[in-house]
């Protein structure tokens, strides 16, 4: 008889309650919902489906060694062991510290590792012990800009709130599809009635966005589509319209905030009228949602990663808090709230350390661990020899940052690189060493990212290893704790002989809360629910600026030119070619980032392709049909896929998804056989292509041009 097992999943923020069936031979045999879970949530197919993952015959096992130089595209392996592995690792990185210095080894950390506490942990210890600022991870082609902008609005980089949908009357929701990427930077039970709730209890839904997404339905509230990175000038006009008529809550600007002038004085330049032919917004109903936003009972706008990726997210996260501060909806049930967190009170406190580089300064987040360096100069770095090593945790940089075939240059000039992934990925398969990481089913974890305060509903999770791992596969924070071993730093395995890799460190975290993983094993659903915080104690515990107050316009927003990048942007819009297109990510459910990429059921048909999504009134005016091969380029690079019509997708716009081009990722046979297109080979890369202030690359917005191809 099957025995149940319950965990949880670890693809993206909501960490679905999971019940795993394990088979007589330990092994899991099937993943399902837990429907009598005290948090709730179903999980989707990815989570459903993840045994497809877990049990690939292409996933990695043994620690393997490249033979054959990194300017061979395929590589040469020989596996060897655990120890020959992180003795050669630890003493190749010790030379070149030695030799070059502690910058001279580069830390980049993948999406991955965000839902694996233990190694989260131990991952930000060592950086911190090898002395390196060169960080990077994939948060600067995620969501770093938001980091920022809390940064400089609240006074404490964590200051990152999220929409009380359960209450709220009214939802903007700008650059986000929840129906398939589940909130971003906000974790909540995955559930389909969240938004037709809104509706059903009278409120009103607004999506944002350049195509009417599968998140808008009649049960939810339309889209309204605008043209690629302009939700600047379309959030700035609705807090100019709010405020010409004189509807600012003026009372809880005074009691929260300072420099209200400065905010004025920026939105002032861009009315309605004024960005309605950039943003593709007419004027009227720009007044009309402003209008409907600052008369609801209750209202919240939000943004995410299509915000975030335009080259302008930090001014888009700014405004946000700004529209839901000015109308008396910032810390307020059914607004924008800030929920419980492990830690009570942000700490206070927000700068940038300047790195001197072969390639001029670069700026580094202090404190370090809440934001990272742009990782579109990572070639840049490498050529100039500023980098010698890179340590890859869990990311596919090759196919995740912008410019893949500059950063496959580089990479093969590295005098080390190393990747910890369970699959050999792009990245993994020009590794001098690739070491197999544990799945997500073979490790015990905690929900430690969520527990930072983005759930609606705050709780602790924890889940035991559902199997051990096979071959030999190990958990990240073994991986690592070994290596600090092998690299004469600090290790948790000094302490303890630690064979179930990674439960010390759970408990250290447990233990500032006054519990055990015993605790939260006993507790129903191995979940301890934590008190929910009020709603205005968001003001308390997220602004830390020495008066108390939070900075509606801060000064390093125009120290940093992110003003006058705007006034730039703005004009440049006006001048768009008529022979070009904007180019945005399309999310896809067969598809996180490049993680389900070798699985057989999500890799069918077009999803195998890559296409590049138009409507038919643009394929028309460029020649082409559905299905047809096009050449895609950009001012940085180019690509080749095919046609589909999509009429959701407004003129002017074409999306593609990201995760694909695995055409030198030679070990995944799946993804071998139809490797698509590379989204990344589009945007650009190197000094002067990323966001000032949050190290963000732009990675949506793109002007790109397409032309038909003679040749299937």
């Amino acid at each position: 008889m099957p025995v149940e097992k319950l965990t949880f999943c670890r693809i993206c923020e909501p960490a679905c309650p999971m019940i795993a069936e394990i088979g007589d031979a330990g092994n899991v045999a099937r993943l399902k919902p837990n429907p009598s879970d005290p948090i709730g949530g179903t999980p989707c197919h990815k989570g459903l489906s993840f045994l497809d993952v877990h049990n690939d015959p292409d996933r990695l096992n043994w620690p393997r060694k490249r033979l054959n130089p990194r300017s061979e595209l395929r590589g040469e392996f020989q596996d060897v062991s655990w120890d020959a592995a992180l003795a050669e690792i630890a003493a190749r990185i010790g030379e070149l510290r030695s030799k070059y210095g502690p910058n001279s080894v580069a830390i980049y950390n993948g999406n991955p590792f965000a839902f694996n506490g233990a190694a989260l942990v131990l991952a930000g210890t060592i950086a911190t012990a090898l002395d390196t600022q060169m960080r990077f991870s994939a948060n600067s082609q995620d969501a770093a800009n938001r980091v920022a902008a809390a940064s400089a609005v609240f006074g404490a980089a964590g200051a990152l709130c999220v929409p009380d949908i359960y209450h709220t009357q009214y939802l903007l929701c700008l650059g986000s599809n929840p129906k398939v990427s589940r909130w971003t930077a906000m974790s909540t039970p995955n559930d389909p009635d969240i938004l037709k709730n809104i509706r059903r209890r009278g409120g009103q839904v607004r999506f944002v966005n350049p195509r009417a997404i599968e998140s808008s339905t009649e049960e939810t509230g339309p889209t309204i589509r605008i043209l690629p990175g302009t939700d600047v000038y379309f959030l700035a006009a609705l807090i100019h319209t709010i405020h010409e008529r004189g509807e600012f809550d003026h009372a809880a600007i005074a009691k929260r905030s300072r420099n209200i002038d400065g905010l004025i004085d920026f939105v002032s330049r861009y009315p309605a009228e004024r960005v309605a032919p950039v943003t593709g917004i007419d004027a009227a109903l720009i007044r009309e949602i402003a209008s409907e936003f600052s008369s609801a009972e209750t209202a919240v706008a939000y943004s995410a990663t299509g915000v975030n990726q335009s080259g302008q997210g930090v001014l888009g996260a700014w405004l946000v808090d700004m529209l839901n501060l000015v109308t008396g909806n910032l810390g307020r049930r059914g607004g924008s709230i800030k929920p419980a967190a492990l830690v009570p009170k942000l700490r206070p406190g927000f700068g940038m350390q300047e790195i001197k580089t072969s390639i001029g300064p670069l700026h580094l987040p202090d404190p370090i661990g809440y934001g990272c360096l742009p990782a579109v100069v990572l070639p840049d770095l490498i050529e100039a020899g500023d980098i010698r090593a890179l340590i890859n945790l869990g990311g596919n940089p090759l196919l995740s940052i912008g410019g893949e075939e500059k950063l496959r240059a580089a990479f093969a000039k590295l005098d080390l690189l190393v990747s910890l992934d369970i699959y050999p990925s792009a990245t993994a398969e020009m590794s001098d060493f690739a070491l197999p990481s544990a799945d997500w089913l073979e490790r015990a974890d905690l929900n430690l990212l969520g527990t930072s305060g983005m759930q609606t509903f705050p709780h602790i999770r924890y889940t035991e290893a559902m199997e051990p791992p096979i071959a030999g596969r190990r958990n990240d924070w073994w991986i690592l704790a070994r290596l600090a071993q092998e690299l004469g730093i600090a290790s948790p395995l000094d302490r303890e002989s630690d064979e179930d890799s990674g439960t010390t460190t759970i408990n250290r975290v447990l233990k500032a809360q006054g519990l055990t993983v015993d605790d939260v094993l006993a507790a129903p659903g191995q979940v301890i629910r934590m008190p929910d915080a009020a709603p205005d104690s968001l003001f308390e515990r997220c602004v830390q600026h020495p008066d108390g107050l939070i900075d509606c316009c801060p000064e390093v927003f125009e120290s940093w030119s992110l003003f006058d990048r705007a006034a730039t942007a703005f004009e440049e819009r006006l001048q768009d070619p008529e022979d070009s297109l904007r180019l945005i990510s399309r999310r896809t459910p067969h598809m996180h980032n490049s993680w389900l990429s070798n699985s057989e059921a999500l890799r069918t048909g077009r999803q195998a392709l890559a296409p590049l999504y138009m409507c038919a009134e643009d394929a028309k005016r460029f020649g082409v049909g559905n299905g047809d091969p096009v050449r895609v380029t950009s001012s940085h690079g180019e690509l080749e896929t095919r046609i589909f019509i999509d009429d959701k997708l407004r003129p002017g716009v074409a999306a593609m998804s990201h995760g694909s081009g695995h055409r030198h990722a030679f070990g995944l046979s799946v993804a071998q056989r139809s490797p698509g297109a590379n989204y990344n080979l589009l945007p650009p890369s190197g000094p002067e292509t990323f966001e000032p202030l949050s190290n963000m690359s732009l990675l949506s917005g793109v002007q790109i041009r397409i032309a038909p191809l003679t040749h299937a």
